[in-house]
């Protein structure tokens, strides 16, 4: 079992998990986080969450919103432009 960490992004303001929850693996890391999302946004002024979840080594994993909102490059509100650059995504190996 590992520790992931799931930092709840909202209004600008980001709320970062200090206990973290043990899961089997980053698979169930990343549906663990969806799920998280996916309960913040059923009030409906939450509906622009994004869930970071990291492994206990600081790594990213996944930035995730709640499956039934439009994505939050869409929303005129959100933050995520600056998501891509913190990623630091290698695309010449994919």
């Amino acid at each position: 079992m590992q520790r992931y960490l799931f930092h709840i992004q909202l209004a600008g303001s980001t709320s970062r998990d200090k206990i973290g929850t043990l899961l089997a693996s980053d698979n169930q890391a990343v549906e663990h986080g969806r799920l998280v999302a996916d309960e913040i946004a059923e009030d409906d002024d939450y509906r622009g969450v994004i869930v970071a979840v990291e492994n206990a080594d600081g790594r990213l994993l996944a930035r995730l919103t709640a499956s039934r909102t439009m994505p939050p490059w869409l929303i005129a509100t959100s933050k995520f432009e600056h998501a891509w650059a913190e990623m630091r995504i290698d695309f010449s190996k994919l």
